[in-house]
């Protein structure tokens, strides 16, 4: 957002915390709001919304706890306003499994300094190396995960969106698992997502960064529906085509957990009518600049959708999970696809450029590029 910022903070039971934050990055001058209690029900997890930033900016923040000493710094960065011809950068990945622990490949995306980071699902395995059934033990994977030094690090420094996909309840879920509201509120306490009183537990959201882009992401998980053929239900689609439609960001990358080709039942390929249908809208009201951004293949691959009139899905990852030994790489669709290496995409969009693009690039847990490519517009 231009104006604001979710801080997703964890602490020792029953803390009060206030929150410094300022734009000298050693704090010298800051703002301070609180208190703010640790919620017991969301293991000791506080959200924090900051208002009134300016866009466009680097913020530092702390936390600070009665009696302790103030927490490290940290800090994030708020997107452009709408109007704004300013670069961005991004980088997205999917599927980190604790027992792949460091995760080495977020320190490449920290050294890549990208406005924001986006993980498409698949941000715990729940049901690996043991299977979580409590909401306690769904918390514990959370915390695995999160313990990686250089994931802390990482997100010390780099904003962070985020949706879910099947490992955060179990593999290939429908909605009606009894598991599914309990994977949900873990997700949701664990992630800095702004939540609404009239839809506390909406996970898709859009969010615009100057002229460059508009990303939507979607949740892809709990308004499934096999007998309807719909993976995003009724107002999720009707939010998406209103949104891309209205939307005059160079690009509209729409994120989606699964890919929108190949890879069976549990992925687009179930629900064939309405991928038709939402390939049909973007074709019908003559939107340009849409490019899909995908995970959940562990794979890093660049897909022509059929039937589509040459849009793309982007997939990248994954970050540390099992690579792919599956997915026929050679298919005509691909055109590219590599699944040997931990990865994740980063994608730069700068208005000021003559012709206008999006540069994709693909780069391993080593910091090395393996793959680039430019993707216009129209």
């Amino acid at each position: 957002m231009p104006d604001g910022a979710m801080i997703w903070l964890r602490a020792e039971a029953d803390s009060q915390l206030f929150l410094h934050y300022g734009k000298e990055p050693n704090l010298s001058e800051f703002a301070s709001i609180g208190p703010y209690c640790v919620d017991r029900e969301a293991d000791c997890t506080a959200l924090i919304s900051l208002e009134n930033l300016q866009p466009a900016t680097t913020y530092y923040y702390r936390a600070a706890v009665n009696g302790k000493q103030p927490g490290h710094i940290a800090h994030f960065a708020t997107a452009p306003r709408p109007d704004d011809a300013t670069k961005v950068s991004f980088c997205f990945g999917g599927d980190t499994r604790e027992s792949f622990n460091p995760f080495t490949v977020m320190s490449a995306i920290r050294a890549q300094r990208p406005d924001f980071f986006l993980h498409l699902g698949d941000t715990i395995y729940a049901d690996r190396g043991g299977t979580a059934h409590h909401l306690p033990e769904f918390w514990a994977k959370y915390r695995a995960n999160r313990d990686d030094l250089a994931t802390q690090f990482c997100f010390d420094e780099i904003g962070a969106y985020v949706t879910w996909d099947d490992h955060e309840v179990t593999d290939d879920y429908l909605p009606e698992n009894p598991l599914a509201p309990i994977g949900r509120k873990a997700f949701l306490d664990y992630w800095p997502i702004r939540r609404s009183l009239e839809e506390p537990e909406r996970i898709y959201r859009s969010f615009r960064w100057g002229k460059a882009l508009e990303l939507f992401i979607l949740d892809a998980r709990q308004y499934r529906d096999r007998q309807q053929g719909t993976m995003l239900g009724k107002a999720q689609k009707e939010w998406l085509f209103e949104g891309i439609s209205r939307s005059d960001a160079i690009f509209k990358f729409i994120a989606t957990s699964v890919p929108m080709a190949g890879g069976g039942k549990d992925r687009w390929d179930g629900y064939p009518r309405e991928r038709t249908e939402v390939l049909g809208y973007i074709k019908q009201k003559k939107i340009t600049g849409v490019i899909f951004l995908s995970a959940d293949l562990h794979c890093a691959a660049i897909t022509r959708i059929p039937k589509s009139s040459g849009l793309r899905d982007i997939t990248a990852g994954p970050l540390a999970a099992p690579l792919n030994r599956i997915t026929n790489g050679t298919a005509s669709r691909y055109e590219f696809f590599l699944a040997e290496n931990f990865n994740f995409a980063k994608i730069t969009v700068d208005p000021k450029m003559e012709p206008v693009h999006a540069l994709i690039e693909f780069i391993d847990q080593d910091n090395r590029l393996f793959y680039s490519t430019e993707m216009k517009p129209s």
